[in-house]
């Protein structure tokens, strides 16, 4: 799974089979899981974290939508 960045104790991935679901990120690290799709920016799961960290994963993930958005497009192509 490509790592896109790691902010926060917070690892954001991508996988290379999800190209069929809509483009999204996968959140690991501080003790819990979690995935968020892009465009807009919104929580699909998660497991052991709590609501401020829930709120800082998003505000990451609206940071960096535009660039890794594009990784993903490169990747699976755009829409």
């Amino acid at each position: 799974m490509p790592m896109l960045s790691e902010e926060a104790g917070f690892v954001f991935r991508s996988r290379m089979g999800d190209c069929a679901e809509r483009p999204h990120v996968h959140i690991t690290g501080n003790d819990g899981t979690a995935k968020a799709w892009f465009r807009p920016v919104v929580l699909e799961r998660s497991r052991g974290y709590a609501d401020p960290q829930i709120g800082r994963i998003l505000r990451i993930v609206q940071e960096h939508e535009g660039e890794w958005l594009l990784e993903w497009e490169k990747r699976c192509g755009g829409d």
